[in-house]
């Protein structure tokens, strides 16, 4: 049952860190435009957070839950930190070998772009 109880907690918390991560990059990227989107997501990290929480008190009582809830979120958006960063990196990567930069040196000329 406690076993059962902390993978339900972790499934929360990565969904958790998911609805949070959405909310964000629709806010950063639409901002204005996806109110009820990013509403919706905030809710949804805040309960999946409030679930997990439960779970893992249910799991371990108060105390040592807590502690385990907090490790579980902390690694949870560690790797979606570590996520992102990896696929901004492929990304930026993809965008230097497509696209070759400019010569600093047609910024001062007349040449047509």
């Amino acid at each position: 049952m406690e076993i059962g109880l902390i993978i339900a907690a972790l499934a929360f918390c990565g969904v958790s860190v998911y609805c949070f991560c959405k909310a964000n990059f629709c806010a950063c990227t639409r901002a204005g435009e996806c109110d009820n989107p990013v509403n919706h997501y905030w809710l949804g990290a805040i309960v999946c957070a409030l679930v997990a929480l439960v779970c893992c008190c249910s799991a371990l009582h108060s105390e040592n839950g807590t502690l385990l809830w907090l490790s579980l979120m902390v690694s949870c958006f560690s790797g979606a930190l570590l996520s992102a960063k990896q696929s901004t990196k492929k990304h930026c990567n993809k965008a230097i070998t497509k696209k070759p930069l400019k010569p600093t040196d047609a910024l001062l000329t007349n040449e047509p772009n």
